[in-house]
């Protein structure tokens, strides 16, 4: 799997966010921009699935609560 790569894509960077995403595994940095079809190792690609997956678990607790926190009306 070292040596595998992956082609991906990132979504295009918004307007005062980083054009690029650091990624570390192990001790390696990588460096992906956004916006470019890149090939990268199959680890790393993996790593940015992982990491947006938890991101998008976070965001669906905080609008969880959120949605508990409303006031109720009877």
């Amino acid at each position: 799997m070292a040596n595998e790569k992956e082609k991906i894509t990132l979504p295009r960077a918004r307007k005062g966010e980083a054009d690029s995403l650091f990624v570390g595994i192990n001790g390696v940095n990588y460096i992906v921009p956004k916006g470019k079809a890149v090939e990268v190792p199959k680890a790393v690609a993996e790593e940015i699935r992982r990491s947006q997956a938890a991101e998008d678990m976070g965001f669906a607790a905080a609008e969880a609560l959120m949605a508990k926190a409303q006031p109720q009306t009877y």
